[in-house]
C-alpha cells in the first residue's frame, strides 16, 4: 500500500474537550496492502476517491466505490481491501474525542457509508485543505486545522439531515455496546448467553465478565430486565392476558414469567395491574 501519513505533534492548541484531529493519512493500492483486521482508539472517517474496494468487518464485505465517505467508529475491528482491476484511492482522517449515532433513533453502529457524489464539492476541498495544512505546517497550522474539521462536521450533518449526531466516546468495550444494544432490539426473541458471546467472538465467561464490569449488571440480568420493563407497560395499558404479555415480552412461559416478575417487583404480574388500574382511576 502506498501510503502517506500526517499527524499533530507537539500541539501547543488544547482541543482536550473538543474533537480532535489526530492525524490524516492518503493511502492507495499496492503490493504490500495489509488488510489485517484493526481497531482504533479514535474515529476513522476516510473518503473514497478513486477506485473500488470493500470494508471489512468481523461480520460484514461492504461494497466501497469513488466518492462514498465511511465512518467508523472507535474500537470496531475493521479492515479496508481494494480491488485488483480499479484500484482504491482515499484519504483518511482519525478523529479523537468523537464517537458518531446515527439515525433518527440516535444509534450507535460499528460503521456508517454516506454517497456523497453530488456534494463531493463540498467535502472534499475541506479534507484535501485539511492535508495542505499538515503538509506544509506553517504558523497555526493546528487551529486551522481543527477549525476546517469543525466546519467539515457541521456540513455531514447538513448533508445527511441530521442523520448523525456527535458524543464523546466512552470507555465501554464496544463489543459490550454491541451486545446491549442487541438485546434492546430484539429481547422479545429466545435469547442465550451462548448467542450473545458469538455475537461479540468473546469466550461466553469473558464476555460476560466484560458486559458486567462495563454496566454493574450481568448480561442476563439486564435482558430479564428489559423483558420486565416491558411487561410493566403492557400490564398497565393492554388487557393483553398474562400469557399474551409473557410470550410478547420474551419469557419461554407465564409461569416462569410470573416467578421472574414476582422476584424482581415483590408482587405477581396480576397484582401489578390491579395496582396501576387503581392509581389510573384516581382522580
Amino acid at each position: 500500500m502506498e501510503n502517506m501519513t500526517h499527524s499533530f505533534t507537539d500541539l501547543s492548541y488544547d482541543h482536550s474537550e473538543n474533537q480532535r484531529l489526530r492525524y490524516v493519512s492518503s493511502s492507495s493500492f499496492g503490493k504490500d496492502w495489509n488488510g489485517v483486521l484493526h481497531a482504533h482508539d479514535c474515529t476513522e472517517l476516510f473518503y473514497v476517491t478513486d477506485g473500488e474496494g470493500w470494508l471489512c468487518t468481523a461480520d460484514e464485505k461492504v461494497p466501497l466505490q469513488k466518492n462514498q465517505l465511511v465512518i467508523v467508529n472507535p474500537k470496531v475491528h475493521h479492515t479496508e481491501r481494494s480491488s485488483l482491476t480499479n484500484k482504491m484511492h482515499y484519504i483518511v482522517l482519525g478523529i479523537d474525542n468523537l464517537q458518531f449515532h446515527f439515525g433518527k433513533e440516535n444509534i450507535i453502529l460499528p460503521f456508517q457509508i454516506f454517497q456523497l457524489s453530488s456534494q463531493k464539492d463540498i467535502i472534499l476541498p475541506l479534507i484535501q485543505a485539511i492535508m495542505e495544512e499538515l503538509k506544509k505546517k506553517q504558523a497555526s497550522y493546528e487551529e486551522i486545522c481543527q477549525h476546517y474539521l469543525s466546519i467539515l462536521l457541521l456540513q455531514l450533518q447538513r448533508i445527511t439531515g441530521q442523520e448523525l449526531n456527535l458524543s464523546v466516546p466512552n470507555d465501554i468495550p464496544y463489543e459490550c455496546e454491541k451486545a446491549k444494544s442487541y438485546m434492546e432490539e430484539h429481547f422479545r426473541e429466545s435469547i442465550t448467553l451462548e448467542q450473545l458471546a458469538e455475537l461479540t467472538h468473546w469466550d461466553k465467561y469473558y464476555f460476560a465478565h466484560q458486559f458486567s464490569r462495563a454496566y454493574g449488571i450481568s448480561p442476563i440480568n439486564f435482558l430479564l430486565n428489559l423483558r420486565i420493563s416491558h411487561s410493566k407497560q403492557l400490564l398497565s395499558t393492554t388487557d393483553y392476558s398474562i400469557t399474551q404479555i409473557a410470550e410478547s415480552s420474551g419469557f419461554s412461559s407465564q409461569n416462569y414469567f410470573s416467578q421472574i416478575f414476582r422476584k424482581c417487583t415483590g408482587i405477581s404480574p396480576r397484582a401489578y395491574r390491579k395496582v396501576s388500574t387503581e392509581v389510573k382511576s384516581i382522580p
